[in-house]
């Protein structure tokens, strides 16, 4: 089934389910602690399950210049260490115990644990995501490891892999949470961790998310008891915002191209968020009308696009040829860019897109998972319903210029020669920077 043709299976869908379901297994109840922790409640009494889903947000203005990977490495630390008076094998026993499904994510500007226990035991689960949150342990030896480790994950790369990190790296992309170099982790020490922790892993600046058998009382007396005591970390922030503050691409080449064999030929195109921003209503449609239409404007090439919601990952627009049609691949990209950018989308492509975008938010229901993301990343938010719904062509139109300002993109090609790069060049993404095994 083509994206378009999904489009009315899932209107379908969303106007089949029931209006209790469309609006998720119950009402969203909301209450928050005296330490600032925001608590949302979706009661779902249907299985003896409980699902607990906390995540805590900072921003890249908390990392001390210098030091732009300190977060990366402690997600790292974090994802390897104990908990509470566990250590690593012992929590991961006490879990087993209790039949607990339990993730730690780390991205630039979040943390995040999800946790999924038999309701029964949901005081014992508790106490364990509260272990987790509030009392990772921490030490020398384990930051050591895990810095030698990542300089042996470092190691192994090809040429096109760390050009790839490099290249996402630049742009800011938060799945990338390491710089490339290896310079960059030796300055990174237990206390930079520690500080940080502190800094950004604080009540006021978090959300826990419930869903499922347990009501509004439970869930109060739950969290008061094992989260009741988590407070401010006590760590100043940094003075008038020392860290970097926006993901703007990087120094150096604005093409990248690594050496080394490929199937086929690819280039990338990148752009980090706009500073000013698009706007909520237009980052939930543009994925989708990426998604639909855009591939039409690049010929015969095989399109990929990246941008999810919420501004604050890069754009990334991915075209790929066979070897033997490489000479079209560059002025393919060219050509779609340029068009993408004067064209736009239509009245219809919105229309369909904000069919798409209620249908899919209509189905969460379906997905206790998907369901509790969402609820976190604010899409069921009322006022994001809201700008969506306000959505214009016009600022569909500004929205794609101010992503694809030319002056702001960057290029990767992978399985180029010095024929391609020289055609690249030519056509205004150089400077070109050619990538070996040793870069």
């Amino acid at each position: 089934m083509t994206a378009r043709g999904a489009v009315p299976a899932l209107l379908a869908l969303a106007l089949a389910l029931p209006p209790l379901a469309a609006q998720g297994p119950a009402p969203v109840q909301a209450f928050e602690l005296p330490s600032g922790l925001r608590c949302l409640l979706l009661e779902n009494h249907e299985r003896p399950l409980i699902r607990m889903d906390l995540v805590t947000r900072w921003e890249r203005s908390e990392l001390p210049a210098g030091k732009e990977g300190l977060g990366g490495f402690l997600g790292m630390a974090m994802a390897a260490g104990g908990a509470g008076p566990y250590s690593r094998p012992d929590f991961n026993r006490a879990l087993d115990g209790l039949g607990m499904t339990f993730t730690f994510k780390a991205e630039l500007g979040a943390f995040r644990w999800t946790a999924t226990a038999d309701s029964r035991s949901q005081e014992s689960a508790m106490e364990l995501l509260a272990d987790a949150v509030v009392r990772p342990a921490l030490d020398g030896p384990l930051v050591e490891s895990q810095r030698q480790l990542r300089i042996k994950q470092v190691g192994v790369k090809t040429p096109q892999e760390a050009a790839i990190d490099r290249f996402a790296w630049n742009l800011g992309d938060p799945a990338v949470l390491l710089p490339p170099a290896k310079a960059a982790l030796d300055r990174l020490e237990l206390q930079d961790l520690l500080d940080l922790r502190r800094r950004v892993v604080r009540p006021e600046a978090s959300t826990l998310a419930l869903y499922g058998d347990l009501n509004l009382a439970q869930a109060k007396q739950l969290v008061l008891m094992h989260l009741g005591i988590w407070g401010p970390g006590g760590q100043p922030p940094l003075p008038g915002g020392a860290g970097r503050t926006a993901a703007l691409p990087g120094p150096g080449a604005r093409l990248l191209a690594p050496l080394g064999p490929r199937p086929g030929a690819e280039l990338w195109a990148g752009a980090a968020p706009p500073a000013s921003g698009t706007g909520p209503g237009v980052e939930a449609l543009l994925p989708i009308l990426l998604a639909r239409t855009a591939g039409s404007f690049f010929g015969t090439c095989a399109m990929a696009f990246q941008l999810p919601g919420g501004g604050r990952s890069p754009l990334l627009i991915k075209a790929k040829l066979p070897q033997g049609q490489r000479d079209d691949l560059v002025p393919s990209l060219v050509a779609g860019l340029a068009g993408l950018r004067r064209s736009g989308f239509s009245a219809e492509d919105l229309a369909s897109a904000l069919i798409q975008w209620k249908a899919e938010n209509a189905a969460l229901a379906l997905h206790p998972e998907q369901l509790l993301r969402a609820l976190l990343d604010g899409r069921l938010d009322p006022a994001l319903a809201r700008a969506v719904d306000a959505v214009t062509v016009k600022d569909l139109a500004e929205a794609l210029k101010a992503w694809l300002e030319p002056e702001r993109l960057r290029f990767l090609l992978l399985g180029g020669d010095a024929t391609l790069v020289q055609a690249a060049e030519k056509a205004g993404l150089g400077p070109a920077q050619i990538l070996g095994a040793e870069d």
